[in-house]
């Protein structure tokens, strides 16, 4: 039985993706981490764009540069 708020399986969303038009070929990339009209990174096939059920990425915040205790800037 699944269970909407269950820790175990994390939120998707619609997320639009490049996939590859070769049927033998399982190869796809999100829309936002691919360039224009990308070619598929594993047979070099062109790819179409599609929408996959996808969970959310999460950005990390770069890490803060720790202040050197000689220099106060």
């Amino acid at each position: 039985m699944d269970r909407p708020n269950d820790p175990a399986k994390p939120a998707t969303a619609p997320v639009p993706i490049w996939r590859c038009t070769k049927a033998e070929c399982k190869a796809w990339i999100r829309e936002e981490l691919a360039g224009e009209k990308p070619l598929c990174p594993i047979c070099k096939g062109s790819m179409i764009r599609s929408m996959k059920h996808l969970p959310k990425l999460v950005k990390k915040a770069p890490p803060k540069k720790k202040k050197s205790e000689d220099n106060p800037w």
